[in-house]
């Protein structure tokens, strides 16, 4: 009732106020916790300030029947009003909220709305509160996310580091279940990790800090251009990025909660954080670049783009056509894989086969990584239905793996779609919340680049807050709201538009110390008396085990040729034609004999005309005489070279046939070493194959099982902690009514509904001559000096009617009692037995 009274009260006080004042007053704080989360909300709230102007929603697993006693657990550790929500409760400043049993909740205009949440499988109460948050609060809100296991709040957070709030995450070494603050970890996007104490500070430093509470359209601490230049100019350095053209308030926004981070109050002091620390200029970068993706984000896009777009192009192309489809700013991947999957679940329902490869880029090289590796968190399975887990997916450990049949249609590179050359005849393009964040000349440079990628009739899929309404002669829409455009290439084209990119500043070279300088001179000496000795020797060529060269001596044109094309290094693409066998047989049998290796008299023709040289072959070894790999192929004209290992005169019948009969042999052993394992493979693979789909029955059972367990043992943990935080306050209280009975002058007896002994006095026990192992005997063995006294008849007679009696009696003594026999009442009104108690005529009076 007093909690209830608080927070009438305070409602009483923001009556009058406008909603849209309270938002901006405070800033709202979602609390996720699980197991353990007890203890690290009292250390949270023991720290927070009663009067931060900030309000708390708390975010629980709950038991649906356990009646919850977080809300006067938690009220004896602060000072504002703790209350259980109630449905469309409006969330005011310095009040705390509590999610109640059985409900899901969201942030809507202001208030809390519930939904009963019905049982059917796994429910991550946190994660939806996180996105309503967010969606509600934007760059107002802030995450926590405190001890417990499993994956709740992680895609939550997400949500609220796209709008720009802030996330904070407990210590995992500091939690008494790691499970949650590491799966928020892992997406890196949490911007502090700390205990609970931590916490509460860093929201109140959050909360005060100046350029939070400023008024949006005056960005009056960033009127520096200067400054805005030079942190550009760091960022370009750091990230090979330009982010001159980015959109503004985004960039502004995020250096802004840098400076929040980082503590820094000024742009100068942040600016020089950023050239004295790389880590923050690669931070600051990432954060501008900010990707949140989860798998079918939009899922009825996606089952619009399936049907709309992935049929009509699987459907219209020929069996050896190629299908190209270019992701661009895939992040760690969720987009692609989602197009892959729906790629094939398409292929399958159609029958059919076709060659489809998905180019999926970003400028994030360290996502595109994570991307490569295809592997996710639990919380996948918020967004991916069970069907599509068990098939495209694997389980390994607390993450999921995307399937290899899924994983090759897809290729991740690092690009810049405005600095790269971009892919060309495509038939779908998927640019999904990229170009919100450009401003318009890069989101015209775009479009210009889609145009001339995109073949006619291909499909452009973009964003749910973007539109390429302005080219609509170039991009017809096919579904509007879906944002699915089809392509007609003899279109007006938008121009791209020339873009000044910032250039670094370039550092002063360090001075050149005496040392440094006479390492350059004899670094010169070397180039010299290399390309002296060099007009002496014959042309030659170093050569790795894999035919690539390695370095290349002498005058070579005769012999060697660069081929059109992409250039490569194999010696067999550089070598002339007249060359090639000789070279080859030459090769092969000097890495066979570990010996060198001579052909004589091999006519070649060059720029001087018909020549022969000697084609000299030999492995080349360290210093220990061990095998490096390298072999030296020399092109020998008149010199002398000392009889060693195999040599006869080139004859191209004789030297063709040998190597005809080298080759033979080789095949024959690779066709038997093949057969062999293939017959191997076939074995393993029908054992490997009956062990996975047994595996994949039991993998599918246990996962279902581990889900529900997980979820109960949570429920199972807070329901627990809560009872052991009241069992030591009932323990408290027990300690104080034993000490109260012990010491008190008035002599009381507790008997139950059988007249048996609960509970006595001391007082009481000396008239009566009562001791501890008589508790739980019937009071008929009580012994008393009371004269005329029948306390037994009288106690059954209070049973019977409830009506209390009381009388006055003597003891032996000659000592004149009070004795009052009355009903012992619980809080529910019911009779549990009887309370007796004698009282020392003298003492009242």
């Amino acid at each position: 009732m007093t909690d209830i009274r608080k927070g009438e009260c305070m409602a009483e006080r923001y009556a009058n106020r406008d909603m849209t004042e309270r938002a901006q007053a405070g800033l709202i704080v979602g609390i996720g916790a699980s197991a353990g989360g007890l203890e690290a909300l009292q250390q949270f709230f023991n720290t927070m300030s009663s009067s931060s102007e900030l309000a708390f929603v708390v975010v629980q697993h709950l038991s649906p029947d356990y009646k919850s006693l977080l809300a006067e657990i938690l009220s004896k550790h602060t000072r504002m009003p703790v209350v259980q929500a109630a449905n469309e409760m409006e969330v005011l400043p310095n009040c705390v909220y509590l999610i109640p049993p059985k409900n899901n909740m969201i942030l809507e205009g202001g208030r809390l709305h519930l939904k009963e949440y019905v049982h059917s499988g796994v429910n991550h109460p946190i994660d939806i509160f996180f996105h309503s948050l967010a969606e509600e609060m934007g760059d107002r809100s802030i995450a926590v996310i405190l001890s417990g296991t499993g994956t709740d709040g992680t895609n939550g957070i997400k949500t609220v580091k796209e709008q720009g709030g802030l996330v904070i995450v407990q210590d995992p070494s500091n939690a008494k279940f790691d499970g949650m603050p590491k799966s928020a970890l892992n997406t890196g996007l949490v911007d502090f990790v700390l205990t609970p104490q931590g916490i509460a500070e860093e929201i109140l430093n959050f909360a005060n800090y100046p350029t939070v509470v400023r008024n949006d359209r005056e960005l009056h601490l960033f009127s520096d251009e200067d400054m805005l230049a030079r942190i550009y100019s760091i960022l370009k350095k750091s990230s090979k990025i330009d982010y001159t053209h980015y959109k503004r308030t985004t960039v502004l926004r995020r250096i802004e909660r840098r400076m929040v981070v980082t503590h820094k109050e000024s742009l100068n002091s942040y600016v020089e954080l950023l050239m004295e620390n790389p880590d923050e200029a690669r931070i600051l970068g990432r954060e501008i670049l900010i990707g949140v993706t989860n798998f079918f984000r939009d899922p009825a896009y996606f089952e619009k783009l399936k049907f709309n777009a992935i049929y009509n192009i699987l459907s219209s192309a020929g069996e050896s056509d190629p299908i190209r489809v270019w992701v661009a700013g895939c992040f760690t991947g969720e987009e692609a894989y989602s197009i892959a999957i729906l790629f094939a679940e398409a292929l399958s329902e159609l029958g059919i086969k076709r060659d489809v490869k998905i180019f999926a880029t970003d400028v994030d090289a360290e996502a595109i990584e994570s991307a490569g590796k295809g592997v996710y968190g639990e919380s996948i399975a918020d967004d991916v239905s069970h069907e599509r887990l068990g098939k495209f997916f694997m389980r390994r450990g607390d993450n999921y793996v995307i399937n290899k049949e899924i994983r090759k249609f897809i290729i991740f590179a690092p690009h810049n779609v405005f600095q790269d050359p971009p892919f060309g005849k495509l038939d779908l393009i998927s640019c999904r919340n990229v170009m919100i964040y450009f401003q318009p000349v890069l989101q015209r440079n775009i479009f210009s680049i889609f145009h001339s990628a995109l073949k006619n009739d291909g499909f452009l899929f973009l964003g749910k807050s973007e539109t390429a309404g302005e080219y609509s002669d170039v991009f017809a829409p096919v579904c509007m709201l879906e944002k699915i455009y089809r392509h007609n290439s003899s279109g007006h084209a938008p121009e791209a538009v020339p873009i000044p990119y910032i250039t670094p500043r370039i550092p002063m070279q360090p001075p050149v110390s005496e040392e440094t300088r006479g390492e350059k001179v004899v670094g010169n000496y070397e180039d010299a008396y290399c390309q002296f000795l060099e007009m002496f020797l014959p042309p030659a060529v170093v050569i790795n085990e894999n035919n690539n060269i390695v370095h290349i001596f002498g005058e070579f044109d005769d012999y060697l040729h660069l081929a059109k094309g992409r250039a490569v290094l194999n010696i067999f693409n550089l070598i002339s034609d007249e060359l090639s066998l000789v070279v080859s047989t030459a090769l092969n049998k000097a890495r066979n004999e570990k010996s060198r290796v001579t052909y004589t008299d091999v006519l070649v023709t060059g720029k001087n005309g018909e020549a022969k040289v000697d084609i000299i072959v030999q492995p080349i070894p360290d210093k220990r005489g061990l095998e490096t790999g390298l072999t030296a192929l020399v092109f020998s004209q008149g010199m002398v070279m000392e009889p060693y290992g195999y040599s006869e005169k080139y004859d191209i019948n004789k030297t063709a046939a040998q190597r005809i009969v080298d080759l033979e042999h080789e095949l024959q052993d690779s066709q038997e070493n093949l057969k062999a394992t293939i017959g191997e493979l076939e074995t393993v693979n029908e054992e490997l194959q009956a062990a996975n789909e047994e595996l994949l029955t039991a993998n599918e059972e246990l996962q279902s099982s581990n889900e529900e367990l997980q979820s109960v043992n949570e429920e199972l943990y807070t329901v627990n902690a809560e009872y052991q935080q009241k069992l030591d306050e009932l323990q408290e209280l027990n300690n104080d009514m034993s000490n109260f009975l012990s010491s008190t002058l008035i002599g009381i007896l507790f008997v139950d509904n059988a007249m048996n002994i609960r509970k006595f006095t001391s007082y009481i026990g000396r008239e009566f001559g009562l001791m501890e192992q008589d508790v739980g005997r019937s009071m008929h063995i009580l012994a008393h000096h009371f004269q005329s006294a029948d306390i037994v008849n009288d106690a059954q007679e209070v049973l019977k009617t409830l009506m209390p009696i009381e009388r006055e009696l003597q003891a032996g003594t000659g000592k004149n009692y009070t004795l009052r026999i009355s009903p012992y009442r619980t809080t529910e009104n019911s009779i549990k037995g009887l309370v007796i108690t004698i009282i020392d005529s003298l003492n009242i009076h």
